[in-house]
């Protein structure tokens, strides 16, 4: 965790300076995560997605068996070839089968072609021993290229809100804790009773006010006004984190 200033929050770079998602906290206590913004830059106020998961990383065989105590695995990728930094502070999880339920971050990895075997570098070495029977899943850092939340289609976890215009593939730091002005979509306002928040399916980058009665809501903070103004930046107080 690092202690931010307001200078560090609002400032990006286009180089990396921390691990994606480390945990930055202010001095009212507010939550932030340190993240790369995708190939749309960010919108002040939006809510943000995480990059859409490609699910050809799921499911993957071990290419060759790993002993405890191996910090190395090697393992045949789907139908995706994998890029210089594809899956760095990534994860990687045994999903199936021998050493199951294991889960590491990825230091570094490979570049290989579709369907070849590809090394990943993993934070600690194994509990439990992998077998060629095995079955690997790996996955992006969730701060690896964040997006406006979509309208409509939900393809990722909500990740934060965005503080300023980020620039494309720009590192900087986005909201995840505290309170935060936040998109309201132009539906149903917040009213006495109804202030919990949720991502909205009706305008990208947009949160609504959801009720306790609603089915399976998918809470990521409270609003801090009991009447909201549609089409809006409400006050929200942020619970990502």
């Amino acid at each position: 965790m690092i202690n931010l200033i307001a200078q560090d929050i609002f400032t990006e770079s286009s180089e990396q300076l921390h691990v994606l998602g480390t945990l930055g906290v202010d001095k009212y206590g507010d939550r932030y995560r340190y993240a790369q913004a995708g190939a749309v830059a960010l919108v002040t106020g939006n809510l943000l997605q995480e990059a859409a998961e490609d699910t050809q990383f799921r499911s993957m065989a071990v290419a060759t068996a790993a002993a405890i105590g191996a910090d190395e695995l090697s393992i045949t990728l789907g139908s995706t070839a994998v890029t210089a930094n594809m899956f760095d502070d990534g994860q990687l999880w045994v999903e199936s089968s021998t050493g199951i339920g294991q889960q590491f971050r990825i230091k570094r990895h490979g570049i290989a072609d579709a369907a070849a075997a590809c090394t990943f570098v993993l934070d600690r070495p194994l509990k439990i021993a992998l077998t060629t029977s095995s079955q690997v899943s790996v996955r992006k850092s969730a701060y690896d290229g964040v997006i406006q939340y979509p309208a409509t289609t939900q393809t990722g976890g909500a990740v934060g809100v965005a503080l300023y215009a980020q620039t494309i593939s720009y590192f900087g730091w986005i909201k995840s804790g505290g309170d935060c002005p936040v998109l309201f979509d132009d539906g149903t306002n917040t009213s006495n009773g109804v202030t919990g928040i949720v991502p909205s399916a009706s305008v990208a980058g947009s949160v609504k006010p959801a009720a306790e009665t609603d089915a399976s809501p998918i809470y990521i903070g409270y609003a801090r006004e009991v009447a909201s103004t549609d089409s809006t930046m409400g006050m929200v107080h942020l619970t990502i984190d």
